[in-house]
C-alpha cells in the first residue's frame, strides 16, 4: 500500500525502516501530548486526600492510567485517519515547516492507512480491556454509572473524526473534547471512590475546558480547511466577532470554576494562589488570539497553560 506525502510524491511505507515507523506510531498516537495524563494525576491526588490510595486500589489506579494512555493513542490515530482521508490535514498543513508536517506520519508516507487502522484498533482494545480490568479489580464496588460514562468516553474518542464524525457536527467537536478529556480525571476517581465529589467534578471540568481552549484556538487557524470538508467547528460556524466572544466565555468559565473550587470546597482560599499563573496566561492567550488573531501562537500558549494550571492544582491538592 502506498501513501501520498505532503509534497505530493508517493512512497511505499512498507519499506520504511522499523525505527522510523516506530517514531511514526508515536506521532500518530500523539504521545508527545503528555498533558492528557494530568487529569489522572489530579484524580490520584484527590483519592490520596480521601485515603483511597493503597494496596487495595493499586491495580485499579495502574489500569486506569493504561486506559487513559491507550484511549489517547487510539483517538489520535482515528483523528489522523479522518483528517487524512477527507483531505483536511493536507489542506491545513500545506506550507508549514517540515518539522511540523513530520508530526503527521500519514501525510509524509511513513505509515500507511492500514498501519494506522491496525494501531488504532489495538490501542482501543487495550483501552477497553484496561478500563474493564480496573472495574473488575474493585470487586463490584465501581458504580455502574461510572462504568457507563467510561465506555461512552472511550467510544466517543474514536468517533471524533471517523465513524459518526462527532467533530464534524455543529458543536460536536467542542462537546466531545470537553467530555472525553473531562473523563480522564473524573472516571478514575469515580470508579475508585464510588462517588463524585465536588472537587473531582470541578477539577475534571477545568482540565476539559483548558484543552477545549487549545483546540478552539487551533480551529481558528484551521478554519478554511475545516470549512472545505464541512467540519462545523465554532470557528467555522460563528462570525469572527461572535467566535471571539465564545473564546472570552471559555476564559470566564475557567475563572469561575477556579473560584468555585477554592471557595465552595474543602480547599483553603489561600491555595487559590497556586492557579493565579494560569489565569494570567489564559488572559495573554486571549490577547494574542481574540485580540491580535495570532491563532497558532495562542494555541501553543494553551499547552503551557495546561502545564501551569494542572501543576497549580496538583500543588494545591498536595498542600491541602
Amino acid at each position: 500500500m502506498t501513501a501520498t506525502s505532503a509534497s505530493g510524491t508517493t512512497s511505499d511505507a512498507t519499506k520504511t525502516p522499523l525505527g522510523t515507523k516506530l517514531i511514526g506510531y508515536v506521532q500518530l498516537g500523539k504521545v508527545r501530548i503528555y498533558h492528557h495524563a494530568y487529569g489522572w494525576i489530579l484524580a490520584l491526588l484527590l483519592l490520596r486526600l480521601d485515603g483511597r490510595v493503597g494496596g487495595d486500589t493499586a491495580a485499579a489506579l495502574a489500569l486506569t492510567l493504561l486506559m487513559v494512555c491507550a484511549t489517547q493513542w487510539s483517538g489520535g490515530a482515528a483523528d489522523d485517519l479522518g483528517g487524512f482521508r477527507d483531505g483536511s490535514d493536507a489542506r491545513n498543513y500545506a506550507g508549514r515547516p517540515a518539522s511540523t508536517v513530520a508530526k503527521k506520519p500519514l501525510l509524509t508516507g511513513v505509515l500507511t492507512e492500514r498501519d494506522a487502522v491496525r494501531f488504532g484498533i489495538v490501542m482501543w482494545v487495550i483501552a477497553i480491556a484496561a478500563g474493564l480490568g480496573a472495574v473488575a479489580s474493585l470487586d463490584g464496588t465501581a458504580p455502574p454509572a461510572a462504568v457507563l460514562v467510561m465506555l461512552v468516553g472511550q467510544i466517543a474518542s474514536v468517533q471524533y473524526s471517523m465513524g459518526l464524525k462527532l467533530s464534524y457536527l455543529p458543536g460536536g467537536l467542542e462537546v466531545t473534547i470537553f467530555y472525553v478529556i473531562g473523563c480522564i480525571g473524573l472516571v478514575p476517581y469515580w470508579l475508585i471512590a464510588g462517588h463524585v465529589s465536588t472537587e473531582s467534578l470541578i477539577a475534571s471540568a477545568l482540565v476539559g475546558l483548558w484543552f477545549l481552549l487549545i483546540v478552539s484556538y487551533g480551529n481558528a487557524s484551521d478554519k478554511e480547511g475545516d470549512a472545505e470538508v464541512s467540519r462545523y467547528t465554532m470557528a467555522v460556524l460563528l462570525p469572527p466577532a461572535a467566535f471571539k466572544v465564545f473564546l472570552g466565555l471559555l476564559f470566564a468559565a475557567s475563572v469561575t470554576l477556579l473560584t468555585l473550587l477554592f471557595t465552595t470546597t474543602r480547599f483553603d482560599p489561600l491555595l487559590g494562589l497556586t492557579v493565579v499563573p494560569v489565569v494570567v496566561l489564559h488572559a495573554v492567550q486571549l490577547y494574542y488570539g481574540a485580540g491580535k488573531e495570532e491563532w497558532r501562537k495562542a494555541r501553543f500558549i494553551g499547552l503551557s497553560s495546561v502545564d501551569l494550571g494542572c501543576l497549580g492544582l496538583a500543588l494545591a491538592f498536595v498542600l491541602a
